[in-house]
C-alpha cells in the first residue's frame, strides 16, 4: 500500500517543433495579484513567451483556452526566464528574459475584462541591456549578505 498517488493536475502542449531548456520555465505571481496563485512562465528557443494560469482539470480533459493568459513572440530565442524585484524603487515583481545577446526586463499586468472574453494581459519593456558577448544562463540574488539589493548575473561565452 502506497501513501502517495501521482496524478496529473494540469498539462498542455506547446507549439509545433518548439524547443525548450530547463531555464525556460519559471513559476511566480508575475502579475503581482497578491492572491498567492503562481503563474507558469515558459519561453522557447523560437522566441515565444507564454504565461499560463493553470486550473486543475478532470482526467481526460485537456488544458482550457482561458489558462493561457499571454502569448508573445519576442523574435529572439529565449534562453532563460526569471521573476524577481528587478526594477529599483518598487517592490513589484518583474520578468527577466535572457536572450543570446540581450537581457530584457518586463512588467506584466492584467486588465479586467468587461465582456465574456475575460481579462487582457500585456507586457511592457522596463529596460534592456545589450550584451557584448553571447549569454549562456543567469542567476539572481542578494549576494554577499547585502540586504535590499538584487543582482542579476549572467555567464557568457568568450
Amino acid at each position: 500500500m502506497s501513501l502517495f498517488k501521482a496524478r496529473d493536475w494540469w498539462s498542455t502542449v506547446l507549439g509545433d517543433k518548439e524547443e525548450f531548456d530547463q531555464g525556460c520555465l519559471c513559476l511566480a505571481d508575475v502579475d503581482n495579484t497578491g492572491n498567492g496563485q503562481d503563474k507558469i512562465i515558459v519561453g522557447s528557443f523560437m522566441g515565444y513567451l507564454r504565461i499560463f494560469n493553470p486550473h486543475p482539470v478532470k482526467t481526460g480533459d485537456g488544458a482550457q483556452a482561458e489558462d493561457l493568459l499571454l502569448e508573445v513572440h519576442l523574435r529572439d530565442p529565449i534562453l532563460q526566464v526569471e521573476v524577481g524585484k528587478f526594477v529599483s524603487g518598487t517592490e513589484m515583481l518583474h520578468l527577466a528574459v535572457l536572450h543570446s545577446r540581450k537581457l530584457c526586463v518586463y512588467s506584466v499586468s492584467g486588465t479586467l475584462g468587461n465582456v465574456e472574453h475575460g481579462n487582457q494581459y500585456q507586457i511592457k519593456l522596463m529596460y534592456e541591456h545589450n550584451l557584448q558577448r553571447t549569454a549562456c544562463n543567469m542567476t539572481y540574488g542578494s549576494f554577499g549578505g547585502v540586504k535590499g539589493n538584487l543582482y542579476l548575473i549572467m555567464s557568457m561565452l568568450l
